[in-house]
């Protein structure tokens, strides 16, 4: 496949899945939400973000590692066969860690710990099939299987949600649908990878331990040499994926515990949750900007990673593009936070929901830094860095949590949310730019500040003239955009140096 073909396939799989989460995100997950009311859909998230937490164990890493495997080894071998077994034993270790660990938590709801428990495994086991297909560059298919389960969903239960008054939508039928969609898809996965003949087990005699040797004690010994070569095979390829682990364990909790801690430290922490949830819902959909965005970055920069030069251009190019769109939505979605809200909560919005939303939504373009830089480390292969700057981060998080959440309940993991993406976000720059002596780039952090500085005035300005909010909104994005071009944020010579990187 050439560069450009595949280029545009990526670009196409991207845009397919933004399209399927955000409508997931605000036809499905905030209508249920509403349907079932926030505190159900409270306890549903924070037992939903303690199963994701722990689904580190259920896959360390595993996914990219094959991915990376298979990409040299185009056919199936005995180590393939191995990876499986590994991810088999993960899979029953996570869910006997998970039952544990929920009951010391107190999570009294063992029917829907159980439904989510086994949604992580069906899934995870999903992702680990889609490798096959990414690793043969099957972009197609795997554009089709990335989105299937929310898609067969969306297809199936949507006009039960919006059509069907009569239908009594609970939290517990909410995850079986969405077990339903994701078997579904993981039977299609399978038998799609088989009528292309990507197989997941090495099933050559070798593999099947088919010796020709009719000698019993020679087989026997060879069975057992067999076992103890498995096993380093296994310790070696465990211990490859250990970094990769920690990073994805910590990047999950980083972004997941808010809710947890919330659900247990109050009396009504399972409304709290839905408050909060409600209003991260918005962060969570405006991120995939940047995330998407990392999934093409990070193969870019591997390839380019030992010439500093290029690496600048590329991440001030990323910089500059990125960071003034999600200031301009951060900046709308604060002076509107309360128009917004009620517009897509009705009854249920609030002055603590708006104001949670307007705080959380200063977050993004910290995301922006957050995934830009991350990426970096890691292609450069940094991860134990990494890692200690998000093991830094967390303990931030969770510290701050256990400080504000008592006094200030959702807002204060909001603001806690803020503070350790803040910090974070600096830990990054400096980094970059005086441990690895890249070049600091003044002028673009400095239109940052000035493009801030401007999008608050421009806001207390048509909030005074306009008092339709909906006009008075369209009016900011358009002259806050115009802002960033005068700015020259958005110079061709950006846009071309991501596309010519890209290619």
């Amino acid at each position: 496949m050439d560069n450009k073909k595949f280029a545009s396939q990526v670009t196409l799989l991207i845009l397919v899945n933004l399209l399927v989460k955000l409508v997931w995100i605000f036809f499905i997950e905030r209508k249920v939400q509403i349907t079932v009311g926030f505190e159900n859909f409270g306890l549903y998230y924070s037992i939903f973000s303690f199963t994701l937490i722990l689904g580190v164990i259920n896959d360390p890493g595993l996914n990219n590692y094959l991915i990376q495997y298979l990409s040299t080894n185009k056919t199936a071998t005995q180590h393939v066969s191995e990876l499986f077994y590994i991810k088999t034993f993960l899979a029953g270790l996570y869910v006997f860690v998970s039952i544990l660990v929920g009951l010391l938590l107190g999570f009294l709801n063992y029917y829907l710990l159980a439904l989510l428990i086994l949604y992580q495994v069906l899934y995870s086991f999903l992702n680990y099939f889609r490798g096959f297909l990414k690793a043969n560059q099957l972009l197609k298919s795997e554009m089709l299987f990335s989105v299937l389960d929310k898609s067969l969903f969306i297809i199936a239960f949507l006009p039960l949600l919006y059509f069907n008054s009569y239908f009594n939508w609970t939290i517990s039928f909410y995850v079986i649908a969405q077990i339903i969609a994701v078997t579904l898809s993981l039977i299609l996965c399978v038998y799609h990878l088989y009528q292309k003949k990507i197989f997941i087990f090495d099933l050559t005699e070798k593999t099947l331990n088919l010796s020709k040797d009719t000698n019993h004690a020679n087989t026997v010994y060879s069975g057992q040499q067999g076992l103890l070569l498995k096993w380093k095979t296994i310790k070696l390829t465990l211990k490859r994926i250990i970094p990769f682990a920690v990073f994805a364990f910590l990047v999950l909790a980083y972004n997941k515990i808010d809710t947890v801690m919330l659900a247990k430290m109050l009396p009504n922490g399972a409304m709290q949750t839905g408050v909060y949830v409600a209003a991260y819902r918005f962060l969570d959909a405006a991120s995939m900007l940047p995330i998407l965005f990392a999934t093409l970055f990070y193969p870019v920069l591997c390839n380019i990673i030992s010439d500093k030069i290029k690496v600048n251009e590329l991440i001030n190019n990323s910089i500059s593009i990125l960071i003034p769109i999600t200031i301009i939505i951060a900046m709308a979605s604060w002076f509107y936070r309360n128009n917004l809200m009620q517009s897509l909560y009705a009854q249920d919005s609030s002055e603590q929901l708006s104001l949670i939303f307007g705080i959380l939504m200063f977050s993004l373009p910290l995301v922006v830094v957050y995934y830009v830089f991350s990426t970096f480390f890691t292609a450069s292969n940094h991860l134990k860095l990494l890692n200690l700057v998000s093991t830094g981060g967390l303990v931030i998080n969770v510290v701050l949590n256990i400080l504000l959440i008592p006094i200030y309940q959702a807002l204060g993991a909001a603001i806690s949310s803020l503070v350790s993406f803040f910090i974070v976000g600096l830990a990054y720059l400096f980094l970059f730019y005086v441990k690895f002596k890249h070049p600091f780039q003044a002028l673009i952090w400095i239109k940052v500040l000035s493009l801030v500085f401007l999008l608050i005035l421009l806001g207390y300005l048509i909030s005074y003239v306009l008092q339709n909010w909906m006009l008075g909104f369209v009016f900011y994005i358009l002259l806050a955009t115009i802002i960033t071009g005068l700015l020259k944020f958005f110079d061709l010579k950006h846009i071309q140096g991501i596309i010519r990187f890209k290619l």
